[in-house]
């Protein structure tokens, strides 16, 4: 059996390892969720991002509370 392996499309030579980074996905102008990119370790080509699925949900921010002065 013979494994088919993919070729980079920016400088074509054999993926057989990438660079993975973590980085941070943006909606609006605000970090949203935590993402994977891998890219060439030939070229720094980027060759594809997804969200990260072991990371952890962050916790949404809460305006802070106005403390009553006291009597």
């Amino acid at each position: 059996m013979t494994l088919h392996q993919g070729h980079c499309p920016k400088c074509g030579k054999r993926v057989l390892h990438v660079h993975v980074e973590t980085i941070n996905g943006m909606v609006e102008n605000e970090s949203k969720a935590k993402c994977l990119a891998y890219s060439c370790i030939h070229c720094s080509a980027v060759l594809g991002v997804q969200i990260d699925p072991r990371s952890q949900r962050r916790p949404k921010r809460t305006e802070p509370k106005e403390e009553k002065p006291a009597k």
